[in-house]
C-alpha cells in the first residue's frame, strides 16, 4: 500500500514539475473593430501550451469603434479570422507581448507614404540617384492594422480582339483570370483579388 501511495505521490510531483516548466506568461491582446462587421478570431496554440481561444468583437465603425481586451498566453498561434461579413482568412499570430490589432473599415484602402532613399546606380555604381518607394501604412509592430477584403479587378481588352497584345503581361497572366466579359465590342478579363494588411514578414499578424 505504501508503495502505491509513493508512486501516486511521485506522479503528482512529476506532473506539477512538467506544468511548471511550461511558460504561462499572460499578455494583453487588444482588438479594435472599425470594420462595420463582427470580427471572430480562433487561436490554436502550439504543443507547448495547447492553448485555445475563440474571440468575438462586435461590429464597430471609425467613429464608434468596439474595443475588446483579451488575456492570452504567450505562444505562436495558428490563426483563423472571420471579418467583413464572414470573409475567412488564416495564418499565424505571434504573441510575444502585448499587441493591439485594429480592424479597419471593409473596402477601405490603407494610407500610403513615400520614402526617399539615395542609391548609387550606373555601371560603376557611381551615379547618385534619389529613389522614391511607396509604402502602405500598416501600423507599427505592436499596433497593427488588419485589412482583408475581396474586390473585382478588370483586365483587357484581350489579345483576341487586339492581336498585338499577345505576349504582353496581360496575356501571360491569363491563367489567373476568373472569367471573361464581352463588353463594348471587346473581350475583357476579370479577376477576383484580395486586399490585405499587414503584408510582409515584419508583423506579428501573418497571412
Amino acid at each position: 500500500m505504501k508503495k502505491v501511495s509513493l508512486l501516486v505521490l511521485l506522479a503528482i510531483v512529476a506532473s506539477t514539475l512538467m506544468m511548471a516548466a511550461i511558460p504561462t506568461t499572460m499578455v494583453r491582446l487588444t482588438m479594435i473593430n472599425k470594420s462595420g462587421f463582427d470580427v471572430y478570431m480562433k487561436l490554436e496554440g502550439s504543443a507547448v501550451t495547447e492553448a485555445f481561444y475563440y474571440l468575438t468583437v462586435p461590429s464597430g465603425d471609425r467613429d464608434v469603434p468596439t474595443i475588446k481586451v483579451f488575456t492570452v498566453m504567450v505562444d505562436v498561434y495558428k490563426r483563423t479570422t472571420w471579418q467583413c461579413n464572414g470573409l475567412q482568412s488564416s495564418g499565424n499570430l505571434l504573441v510575444d507581448g502585448n499587441i493591439r490589432l485594429t480592424f479597419t473599415p471593409c473596402g477601405e484602402m490603407a494610407c500610403w507614404r513615400y520614402e526617399v532613399t539615395d542609391q548609387m546606380w550606373g555601371c560603376d555604381k557611381g551615379t547618385p540617384v534619389e529613389v522614391w518607394n511607396l509604402h502602405r501604412i500598416a501600423g507599427e509592430p505592436r499596433y497593427e492594422k488588419v485589412t482583408y477584403w475581396k474586390y473585382l479587378a478588370p483586365y483587357g481588352p484581350n489579345f483576341v480582339v487586339y492581336p498585338w497584345l499577345a505576349g504582353t503581361v496581360a496575356w501571360k497572366n491569363a491563367y489567373l483570370y476568373s472569367g471573361w466579359w464581352n463588353f463594348s465590342c471587346c473581350t475583357w478579363a476579370y479577376r477576383i483579388r484580395t486586399y490585405r494588411l499587414p503584408y510582409g514578414c515584419a508583423w506579428r499578424y501573418q497571412y
